[in-house]
């Protein structure tokens, strides 16, 4: 009878052990499950020419206080992967692990109820439209060592107030706050900037302006100006970063000096009524759709990187001499 009952229980377990790996999804897809007492994602598992590490590709179980390990097996947990937590309604709060350096696109967005995010150190980097609408949240410190800010991160955070940004951050995505209490506290100050020289809005209606001294790249600032006719960039600027001036219909006239070195995805969008671009060679870098719907000649040196992305992507170009 005893062993009769040892046999039921060994089977009872096979068959729970079976669907636990049903659930977390045991296929060529993953790399290995996590402890069973601790299922809460899926996971693929990267090896580079540097290390191993993990990219968190989807979340099993829904919790009202999200906790990334900083390992799992002992493998660093590097990314989170796109859209993962997105429409999460039960989410309350996130604490990422020390070795996250990495958030996906859309990876909470929309999450209405999240109210508490707490970043690493170590953070890099988070992707476009990361926290997208997330109408709960009120205030948010960016880790001091963050590189990048992805376009619309914060986007449609209404309720969204207070943001501490780091110094040192280099480079912020169009529209990374559009649509938050804290873009709309800024209104007062004519050239919006953070980090190092970030202008993230403009709130003048001249129709012809010069950039100031402290500008070192554009994100987003006049996006969907339409009044704006001239612009002046100093020497100094180096980027016209993402949206920088799309669909500013009525633009005609704007320089881009030798300084600048990169030209982000959707600069000038829909600006139908500039006549001419000077590209500088100094420019190495030039985004998605950063001239789609732009009408203006563009000048280019034989040989740059400029004449090569217009030939890329099938853009009319013409020599300057």
């Amino acid at each position: 009878m005893m062993k009769r009952k040892n046999l039921i229980k060994a089977l009872l377990i096979a068959i729970s052990m079976t669907a636990i790996g049903l659930i977390v999804g045991c296929t060529s897809g993953f790399a290995e499950p996590f402890d069973i007492s601790n299922i809460y994602y899926s996971y693929t598992t990267v090896s580079d020419s540097n290390e191993k590490y993990i990219i968190i590709t989807k979340h099993i179980v829904s919790q009202s206080d999200v906790k990334i390990p900083d390992t799992i097996y002992g493998i660093p947990v590097r990314e989170i992967g796109d859209s993962v937590f997105a429409e999460d309604q039960l989410i309350k709060s996130v604490r990422f692990g020390k070795n996250v350096r990495h958030i996906g696109s859309n990876a909470f967005g929309k999450c209405t109820n999240l109210q508490s995010i707490t970043f690493n150190v170590s953070m890099s980097d988070v992707g476009d439209y990361a926290f997208q609408e997330c109408v709960s949240l009120q205030s948010v410190v960016l880790p001091d060592h963050l590189e990048k800010l992805g376009r619309g991160s914060f986007y449609g955070c209404q309720n969204l107030s207070e943001v501490s940004i780091p110094q040192e951050i280099k480079s912020i995505g169009g529209r990374a706050f559009g649509e938050t209490a804290y873009l709309n506290s800024l209104s007062k100050e004519t050239f919006v900037t953070v980090g190092d020289g970030i202008l993230i809005a403009y709130n003048g209606n001249q129709s012809a302006l010069k950039l100031p001294k402290t500008v070192k790249s554009i994100s987003g600032a006049f996006a969907g100006n339409t009044s704006l006719e001239k612009v002046t960039m100093r020497s100094g600027v180096t980027a016209v970063g993402d949206m920088a001036f799309m669909g500013c219909s009525s633009l005609k006239e704007i320089n881009i000096p030798s300084s600048v070195t990169e030209i982000g995805g959707n600069a000038f969008y829909g600006c139908a009524t500039v006549e001419k671009l000077i590209i500088p060679d100094s420019v190495q870098y030039i985004g998605a759709d950063a001239f789609t719907g732009c009408r203006a000649a563009l000048f280019v040196r034989e040989g740059s990187y400029a004449e090569k992305y217009c030939a890329e992507n099938k853009l009319d170009c013409f020599a300057n001499k």
